[in-house]
């Protein structure tokens, strides 16, 4: 049987598949941000190539921030790895635009910092 490496489940929600309950509730967030004419466009696992050595990042999330017209990335998160912490320095680099990131659990999300690359 699959054991998840953080203790984390799975979730089917509006037909699409989460890593976990707690990013399932940003994604709902977003979707709460959407009806309310903050963003439009919300995407899944987009993936993004930092530095030329097109290092891979797959954000939870991207969606179109209407205030800017813009893109603008989402990232829940749950644990905090070294190689996570490597990925985020690398997008204050080289990060294509704004990328949010949540914590907290599922029954509360909070946005606890944007990354606005230099």
């Amino acid at each position: 049987m699959f054991k998840a490496k953080y203790k984390n489940k799975k979730v089917h929600h509006a037909g699409y598949s989460f890593a976990s309950q707690f990013e399932c509730a940003v994604f709902n967030l977003l979707l709460l941000r959407e009806k309310a004419g903050e963003i439009r466009d919300i995407q899944c696992q987009d993936h993004i190539y930092l530095t030329e050595a097109r290092i891979c990042y797959i954000p939870d999330f991207k969606f179109v921030d209407l205030q800017t017209n813009n893109f603008a990335w989402a990232e829940a998160k749950g644990f905090e790895t070294d190689v996570w912490k490597i990925k985020k320095r690398l997008w204050e680099h080289y990060g294509p635009g704004r990328l949010e990131i949540y914590k907290g659990n599922a029954k509360k999300v909070f946005l606890k910092e944007t990354v606005i690359p230099k």
